[in-house]
C-alpha cells in the first residue's frame, strides 16, 4: 500500500466515524428531534432519510460486513472487545478495514 491508500483509508474511517455518531445520536435522543425546540432541529423527515439511507446501506452489504459495522459504529451498546470471541486481532482489523471500504463505497451511491 502507498501513502495515499493509507490516506484514504484514514479518511474513510473518520467518515465512518461522523455518520455512525449522527446515526446513533438520532437513535439515542428522539425527544430532541421530534418536536422539542432546538436550534440546528434537523426535520423529522430528514432524521428518517438519513436513519433510513445507513440502514439500507448496511444491508447492501454482505452479512459478515454487516455484523462487524454494527457492533463497532452502529450500536448504543457497544462492547470494544466484541470481535475477540470471533477473530484473532490481526484478521479483525483486516476485515473492519475492508467492511468500512464497502460501507463507504456503497454510501457514497
Amino acid at each position: 500500500m502507498g501513502k495515499n491508500s493509507k490516506d484514504n483509508s484514514m479518511y474513510r474511517f473518520e467518515e465512518l466515524l461522523k455518520i455512525s455518531v449522527r446515526y446513533n445520536d438520532y437513535l439515542t435522543r428522539p425527544r430532541l428531534y421530534h418536536g422539542f425546540a432546538s436550534f440546528r432541529k434537523p426535520r423529522t423527515n430528514d432524521v428518517a432519510k438519513y436513519v433510513a439511507t445507513v440502514n439500507k446501506t448496511l444491508e447492501k452489504l454482505n452479512k459478515e460486513d454487516n455484523y462487524i459495522l454494527r457492533n463497532d459504529f452502529f450500536s448504543v451498546n457497544k462492547n470494544p472487545e466484541w470481535w475477540s470471541k470471533y477473530y484473532s486481532k490481526s484478521t479483525y482489523y483486516r476485515k473492519r478495514y475492508f467492511a468500512i471500504k464497502a460501507f463507504m463505497e456503497n454510501y457514497a451511491q
